[in-house]
């Protein structure tokens, strides 16, 4: 007796897309169709940003860089001594509830916040989890995207393995709420209630050891580590020499991230390149019967 032979199983019928003058059609073999503008497809596979020229940004913004997904808000604040709640050294636990905190006052140099905003599908862009925190101890306008940047001596600032798909200086927002942010309907308005929240939740909310149990480390357990200067050995030797003189973080040799500005923002633009492109008639033909959901019947 021969072998049977396997019966081939015919590969399923694909869907059709055609483009007519100025307007895609697109077919599935069941029979439903839909049609689209071409320029409306166009902007559905790549979306184009919001002009920027109108939006007012808070003081501090010093520049809105431009990116394939979004944009990278630079907020720079000029040197302070800040008010932090800082974990207390007898806390019984290290992050989370149940943390015990102390209030601190701490001089830092400018501080340099990268706020990185993504455009969600047909909206604005809101702010999304690639931020980053740095510490220079010159204005950004000396040097502009040459600046150096140096690592944050802060807790809540992760570090994590080096690889160009890690942040360098990560700012956990975890627990960041987006409800403010999502009611807002303009550029200006997105970008601002964003970048206000960031900061709120940088420097505002805590600061504990939540990076050294989920990160390999913050930067400020690596600065001590490193013993860069005694005044920055513990956060009281810190807050002592706050007082004594708010502008001395200035002469502090933090570490130095190996990044300038330029060299940092380029990086975050690169880990948010990858994005699920159209590959096939079958993608776009989703992409055109979704979008108009009334012509998708004749």
């Amino acid at each position: 007796m021969g072998l049977a032979r396997k019966r081939r199983t015919a590969a399923p019928a694909a869907a059709t897309v055609t483009i007519e003058g100025e307007e895609a059609r697109a077919r599935l073999p069941e029979g439903a169709s839909a049609s689209l503008p071409l320029v409306e497809l166009l902007e559905r596979l790549d979306p184009g940003l919001p002009d920027s020229r109108d939006a007012v940004l808070p003081d501090g913004v010093k520049c809105l860089l431009p990116t394939p997904r979004g944009y990278i808000i630079v907020h720079q604040t000029p040197p302070r001594v800040y008010g932090f709640r800082w974990i207390a050294q007898e806390s019984k636990a290290t992050f989370g509830p149940g943390t015990a905190y102390r209030n601190v006052r701490l001089a830092l140099p400018y501080l340099i916040v990268l706020a990185v905003f993504e455009r969600t599908r047909g909206g604005l862009p809101r702010l999304g989890n690639r931020n980053e925190c740095f510490f220079s101890n010159q204005p950004l306008d000396r040097e502009g995207l040459d600046t150096p940047l140096l690592y944050p001596a802060l807790l809540n600032c992760s570090r994590f393995p080096d690889a160009s798909e890690n942040p360098l200086s990560w700012i956990c927002t975890q627990h960041l709420s987006p409800a403010e942010h999502a009611r807002q309907r303009s550029l200006g308005g997105s970008l601002s209630a964003g970048l206000r929240a960031l900061l709120h939740h940088l420097l505002e909310t805590g600061f504990n050891l939540s990076s050294e149990h989920h990160e390999l480390n913050s930067w400020f357990t690596e600065t001590v580590a490193a013993g860069i200067d005694p005044r920055i050995a513990s956060v009281e030797s810190w807050q002592k020499a706050s007082a004594e003189d708010p502008l001395f973080a200035l002469e502090v040799p933090w570490l130095p991230s190996g990044h300038t500005l330029r060299s940092a923002t380029a990086r975050i633009t690169a880990m948010g390149r990858t994005r699920r492109r159209a590959s096939s008639a079958d993608d776009l033909a989703r992409i055109i019967l979704h979008s108009q959901p009334q012509r998708s019947a004749e």
